[in-house]
């Protein structure tokens, strides 16, 4: 399987403290491997695919489904899967294992 490295730039203060406004990250172009709690992952809004979203993953349930949120302190903050849910596998552009 070949994958590739793709460049995401940040853009708001979600995952704060950890990645800041404008922070250009490196993430391993997703085809499939497996995914864990806790890593930080690039996806398409389930709601409005021309959004890309970064987000930690939290939780994984039996099907596979992303919860992802924010590192923001701020509940205000980041839109997230408390706002939207679970995001499918098929959402996820790629993960930053840096």
């Amino acid at each position: 399987m070949l994958m590739k490295n793709i460049q995401v730039v940040v853009s708001g203060h979600s995952m704060w403290p950890v990645l800041d406004d404008g922070q250009v990250i490196e993430c391993e172009e997703y085809v499939g491997q497996e995914l864990f709690i806790g890593e930080i992952i690039v996806f398409l809004h389930p709601f409005n695919s021309n959004l890309t979203i970064i987000k930690r993953i939290q939780k994984i349930n039996q099907e596979g489904d992303l919860w992802v949120v924010g590192d923001n302190p701020d509940p205000t903050s980041s839109e997230d899967s408390h706002n939207f849910g679970f995001v499918s596998k098929n959402n996820v552009l790629g993960i930053n294992r840096g």
